[in-house]
C-alpha cells in the first residue's frame, strides 16, 4: 500500500530513520508537548527505535491497517515539520486524526492541510463512516483546527481520567457536504 501523499506544500510519507532527529527534538519542546500526555524521548536512539517499530511492526498501524501517522515535510526545503495521520484504536475501533509539528512551523496552516489530505485518504480509501478528534480543552489551536475541518464538538470527556479533553467527530456526510 502506497502511503506517500502530496498537496500543495507538503509531502506526507511513512517515517524514515533520517526523521529521527527532528522526532526527537519536537517531542522534546515542553510547548509542542503541553497538550498530548506524551512524554518525550530519551535519546535520538529511541527515537529511532520508536519509527523502526512504528513503521515494521506487523501489528502496528502501518503494516495492519495501512493507515497512520506520518512524517509531514515541506516540499520546497525537504525539512520534517512533524506528523499527521489517522489511526486505528484497536479496542474501539475507532478512527482519529491527530498531528503534531515543530513549534516554529505553527501559525502556517500545515495541521489544516495536511489533515485535509488524511480526511480524504480516510473517507475515500477506508470507507470510514466517521473520524474523531480527541483535543485538549485548553489547545485552543486545535480546536480551531479542527473545526475549520469541519469537525463538530460532540462532547468533553476526561482523557485517562486526568485531562480535560473535547471529542470531536466529523461524518463521512458531513465531510462530503
Amino acid at each position: 500500500m502506497n502511503l506517500n501523499f502530496e498537496t500543495e506544500r507538503l509531502l506526507l510519507r511513512p517515517f524514515e530513520k533520517r526523521d529521527a532527529s527532528h522526532f526527537y527534538l519536537m517531542n522534546n519542546d515542553e510547548e509542542v508537548m503541553r497538550y498530548t500526555g506524551d512524554v518525550p524521548f530519551e535519546s535520538i536512539a529511541a527515537a529511532e527505535d520508536f519509527i523502526e517499530d512504528y513503521t515494521n511492526n506487523p501489528t502496528g498501524q502501518i503494516q495492519k491497517y495501512h493507515m497512520g501517522r506520518l512524517a509531514v515535510i515541506d516540499k520546497t526545503s525537504k525539512e520534517f515539520v512533524g506528523f499527521c495521520g489517522i489511526k486505528t484504536h484497536e479496542a474501539s475501533q475507532i478512527t482519529d486524526i491527530g498531528y503534531r509539528l515543530l513549534r516554529s512551523q505553527w501559525g502556517k496552516g500545515y495541521a489544516t492541510e495536511a489533515c485535509h489530505k488524511m480526511l480524504k485518504f480516510a473517507f475515500d480509501h477506508h470507507q470510514k463512516d466517521q473520524i474523531i478528534a480527541h483535543v485538549h480543552e485548553q489547545n485552543i489551536g486545535s480546536q480551531r483546527v479542527a473545526e475549520k475541518l469541519g469537525f463538530q464538538l460532540d462532547h468533553r470527556f476526561l482523557w485517562d481520567g486526568l485531562l480535560p479533553g473535547r471529542y470531536y467527530k466529523l461524518t463521512r456526510d458531513a465531510y462530503y457536504n
